[in-house]
């Protein structure tokens, strides 16, 4: 990929973008499955290669479904750049954006200029507009957000919205997200819905994801559906080889992840934690109709977003707005126990020493961890010194930079 930004200086946040594809991706799996090779199965730690699949890759421009654009500039010239980088390139041009993604931004450029909202000076603390972020989805639909001091504006905003909402069609909905605080965080805690639909579909994998303005939504959409396709066809297996083999069982050239004829057996039962939209559960479900799936996540906007997908798409599973680990735990305390299967998939701190421990010592055979931080996994998988990878994929979440993802198969093995 070529960027003029990166080539000119203007912007450098693709830090490895003048290395090769091939040695991005390279090194980068050399540093995941380095890191955890002590977490591997006994049986593993022989053939080290025998554990990590191939990588899950994706387009390397064009991939980001969320653009997240500092304002900077005047009202009569704003200028969109990355947050925490001097703002003196206009950088709506980004390839890592698919199309469509540029002429939103330029339209809310506008916007900002009609009802002439200052953008805020980090500098002398003063002014209006701090964030434009755009949500897109692979069918060319966008949800705009303006994340804006305080409510001020918020007339003039709504007196030119039209404008762009005709200019702009693809547009599916806009908001205002209210962040008063002078901190580097993007966003804040209150949401205005000022025109559209309440959610974005997003077409993620083999299903669709509704997308609220302040849920997690993962930044490319390709890679992740790859990602959830890998969790339900290793749960697929899981059950395949816990289940006695029967007439009606799934035959065995079907492919991975189909659902398997349980038979008058318990139906499996199978948690999603930190579910946010449901990626897992939802293709976890899809895949397994006859399994019992629950995804469990803090986020009620979250829940809600999955909640729509489950309906819109019959797809068989619960969602719980909690907090994971007291669930967890409370939920196994009862009378049917832990479930057959645990997938996770934490923030950037890892899920932490509470439900390592809860997990350690729960007797769940199976656990598919997904992180976005190795360094954190590996520390869970120290606190877990029962559970082992027996599988692993390097996950190219974000090209051309060294933030890595992955997604490994655990399973309980014997202790010395």
């Amino acid at each position: 990929m070529r960027c003029h930004h990166f080539e000119s200086g203007e912007c450098r946040s693709c830090t490895l973008l003048d290395l090769p594809r091939p040695r991005q991706l390279a090194e980068g799996r050399e540093r995941v499955e380095s890191l955890l090779a002590p977490y591997l199965a006994a049986a593993d730690q022989q053939m080290e290669s025998a554990a990590w699949q191939e990588p899950i890759v994706g387009a390397e421009a064009g991939f980001r479904a969320r653009g997240k654009m500092a304002v900077g500039g005047t009202a009569q010239e704003p200028i969109l750049g990355l947050p925490g980088q001097a703002l003196s390139a206009d950088l709506c041009d980004c390839p890592l954006y698919p199309g469509g993604v540029e002429e939103v931004l330029e339209g809310a450029k506008v916007l900002i200029r009609r009802a002439q909202v200052p953008p805020y000076d980090v500098t002398r603390r003063r002014g209006e507009i701090k964030n434009v972020l755009v949500t897109t989805s692979p069918d060319g639909e966008h949800l705009l957000r303006l994340v804006l001091r305080s409510e001020k504006p918020l007339g003039r905003i709504r007196e030119h919205l039209p404008a762009l909402l005709t200019a702009h069609p693809s547009v599916v909905a806009v908001t205002a997200n209210i962040h008063p605080d002078h901190t580097t965080r993007v966003e804040g805690e209150q949401e205005i819905h000022l025109a559209g639909a309440e959610s974005i579909a997003v077409r993620t994998g083999d299903v669709t994801l509704f997308s609220r303005p302040q849920s997690f939504l993962q930044t490319n959409t390709e890679v992740a559906g790859d990602l959830y396709r890998q969790a339900a066809a290793w749960i697929g297996e899981i059950l395949d080889e816990g289940a006695a083999p029967s007439a009606t069982d799934t035959p065995a050239d079907a492919p991975a992840g189909a659902s398997v004829d349980l038979g008058t057996a318990p139906a499996p039962r199978i948690w999603d934690l930190y579910c946010g939209l449901g990626g897992f559960a939802l293709h976890i479900a899809r895949a397994l109709p006859a399994a019992r799936v629950i995804g469990v996540e803090v986020s009620a906007q979250a829940i809600d977003g999955a909640r729509e997908a489950s309906a819109a798409q019959s797809i068989p599973a619960t969602f719980l707005a909690d907090d994971a680990t007291a669930w967890a735990i409370r939920e196994a305390a009862g009378e049917a126990g832990p479930p057959d299967v645990v997938v996770v998939n934490p923030p950037r701190r890892g899920i932490g020493s509470e439900l390592a421990a809860w997990l350690e010592g729960s007797g769940v055979a199976d656990v598919i961890y997904s992180s976005c931080n190795p360094a954190t996994l590996a520390a869970d998988l120290a606190a877990m010194p029962s559970l082992r990878i027996t599988a692993g994929r390097f996950v190219d979440m974000f090209p051309h930079t060294e933030h890595a993802e992955v997604i490994v198969r655990v399973r309980r093995t014997p202790t010395t």
